[in-house]
C-alpha cells in the first residue's frame, strides 16, 4: 500500500528537534495501525518538498526506524514498514499509544494546555524519573522444587520486587507470552528454559534457568538485573 497520502505535522517552534517529531510520528502511525506492515513511506524528496524540511533529516529518521526495525529500506522499492512478526514485537512492547491518547483526551476536557502538560511531563521524568523507578518484575514459572524456592523467598527478602508464580501446564500459550511480556525476568527449571525461550525471545526478557541446587552467585545475578 502506498501510504504518500500520510499527512505529518511538523512545527519548527515547538521545543523537540524536527527529526524526533517526524519519527516519533511515524512510531505513532505504525503503533496504532494507521501505518502497517508493507506500506510504503513517501521517498525523502516527496516528503522534505511536503513537510518544507532538509531531505537528510528524513534519511536520519529513516535509517533511524530501520535500525530500530520498524523501516525496510531497499533499492528500488522504497522505504516501506517492516514485516508482521516485526511490527506485532513492536506493538506487544509499546503498549502505551492508547494511554496516551486517553491522557490527552482527558488533558482537553480538563482545558490544560497540551505544549505546557508534555513539557511539564519532561521535566518531570528529568528531575524525578529516576527515583520513580519502578519494582522489578518476577516470573517464576514451574519452581516447585526446594531451589527455586531458595530464590523467591531470598528475592522477596532481599528487594521490593513484584514476584508472580505460574503453573506452564494449566495456561493456555496466550496467557503465558502475556505473563512474559509483563515480566521482567523469567526464572524457570532448566528442562523448562529451552520450551519457553523462543516465547521469552519474541518479549526480550531476560530468562534464568535454575538447577536443582540454590547457588548464591546465580541469586545475586538476578538480583542484578536491569
Amino acid at each position: 500500500m502506498e501510504a504518500s497520502g500520510l499527512l505529518f505535522n511538523i512545527d519548527a517552534d515547538f521545543p523537540l528537534p524536527i527529526h524526533i517529531q517526524l519519527k516519533e510520528q511515524i512510531k505513532w502511525l505504525i503503533g496504532k495501525g494507521l501505518l502497517n506492515p508493507g506500506d510504503t513511506l513517501p521517498s525523502t524528496n516527496q516528503l522534505a518538498e511536503q513537510l518544507s524540511i532538509n531531505r537528510n533529516t528524513i534519511q536520519s529518521v529513516y535509517t533511524q526506524l530501520k535500525e530500530d526495525g520498524l523501516l525496510l529500506m531497499q533499492k528500488g522499492r522504497g522505504t516501506q514498514v517492516a514485516g508482521e512478526e516485526e511490527i506485532t514485537r513492536f506493538k506487544a512492547n509499546h503498549p502505551h499509544f492508547s494511554f496516551v491518547e486517553q491522557m490527552i483526551d482527558e488533558a482537553h476536557e480538563s482545558n490544560f494546555v497540551i505544549d505546557d502538560l508534555l513539557l511539564s511531563g519532561f521535566a518531570y521524568v528529568q528531575l524525578f524519573g529516576q527515583r520513580q523507578k519502578r519494582k522489578q518484575r518476577y516470573l517464576f514459572i514451574e519452581c516447585k522444587m526446594s531451589s527455586c524456592i531458595f530464590y523467591l523467598d531470598e528475592i522477596r527478602r532481599l528487594t521490593s520486587a513484584e514476584i508472580q508464580t505460574i503453573d506452564v501446564t494449566s495456561l493456555p500459550d496466550e496467557d503465558l507470552k502475556q505473563a512474559i511480556h509483563n515480566a521482567d525476568v523469567i526464572v524457570t527449571r532448566s528442562d523448562l528454559a529451552e520450551k519457553l525461550r523462543v516465547f521469552v525471545d519474541e518479549a526480550k526478557k531476560t530468562l534464568i534457568s535454575v538447577g536443582s541446587t540454590g547457588d548464591v552467585s546465580l541469586l545475586l545475578n538476578m538480583i542484578r538485573q536491569p
